[in-house]
């Protein structure tokens, strides 16, 4: 058997010994050890051949190097080499594309079971709003009986009202509250019942000074609402308070001051709220 060092390989192949060791390992072509000198690394004229003709490569013969004028490369591949390689290609990008449908048929199967679900969370949001948006516009006066004929004289004459009967105060007109909404588009609407849709960053200052201008206000988040009334104490500093009926009975959890009415203090507070009705 004919063998050749690595660098008279290199030069017979035309590659540098990196391209070399790396074909080889390809290939799984082990060294052998010179005949006269072990510390050289060789290869056989067999493998030589079988790695111009994977790779396509001509092996140039120099005439100090060859051992017999008989030996030649093939100048190409044989056509099996090219067929099984053609058909080993085609089966990863067969195997690619498999993984590909797959990943997207699953991706399609969690986009179609929560469609629904965003729907119906959407419609429960919108519906919660407009529940809190539409408010009775008026509030029905208690009924006051008519003076008489007597009574009616004596004001015309100027006499002094009857004591102990002070007069009925009338009640305001309810009013629709400020809104701040998760909207389904992914972002937060802050709805002013005067000025409409204010374009307000959450937790930025423009934020809190427009918090601390109102007394009361409506929040609905991703996980659920609730009422919020800044409550005063003489003598104490304003705090907000979170307010909403669940099963006939009232919750009424802290909130802080308006410093601390941020995006997450509320979410927080929605989500304890709608545990509760989810308790039950």
């Amino acid at each position: 058997m004919t063998t050749f060092p690595l660098t008279d390989c290199c030069m017979m192949l035309g590659i540098d010994p990196k391209t070399l060791r790396h074909w080889r390992n390809l290939a799984q072509i082990p060294l052998q050890a010179h005949p006269t000198d072990g510390r050289l690394k060789c290869l056989s004229m067999e493998h030589l051949q079988h790695l111009a003709s994977i790779h396509g490569r001509p092996m140039v013969l120099p005439e100090a190097l060859a051992p017999s004028p008989l030996v030649q490369s093939p100048p190409h591949p044989a056509p099996e080499t090219l067929a099984s390689q053609a058909a080993s290609d085609l089966l990863d990008k067969l195997s690619h594309l498999e993984t590909q449908v797959a990943s997207i048929q699953h991706h399609l199967t969690q986009l179609t079971l929560e469609l629904p679900q965003e729907r119906e969370l959407r419609y429960e949001r919108r519906l919660q709003a407009l529940e809190a948006l539409v408010q009775p516009s008026a509030v029905v006066a208690p009924l006051v009986p008519l003076p008489t004929s007597a009574e009616a004289t004596k004001r015309e004459a100027g006499a002094p009202h009857q004591p102990g009967r002070p007069p009925t105060p009338r009640r305001s007109r309810s009013r629709v509250l400020p809104l701040i909404e998760y909207s389904a588009a992914g972002r937060y609407m802050v709805i002013c019942p005067k000025q409409g849709e204010l374009a307000l960053v959450p937790d930025s200052p423009e934020w809190f000074a427009w918090l601390a201008s109102l007394s009361s206000f409506h929040f609905v988040g991703k996980g659920g609402r609730f009422s919020a009334h800044r409550v005063f104490h003489k003598g104490q500093t304003p705090y907000w308070q979170a307010n909403r009926v669940i099963h006939q009975h009232r919750y009424k959890p802290y909130l802080g001051m308006t410093e601390r009415l941020t995006l997450d203090c509320l979410e927080q507070t929605a989500a304890l709220l709608q545990s509760y009705l989810q308790a039950r």
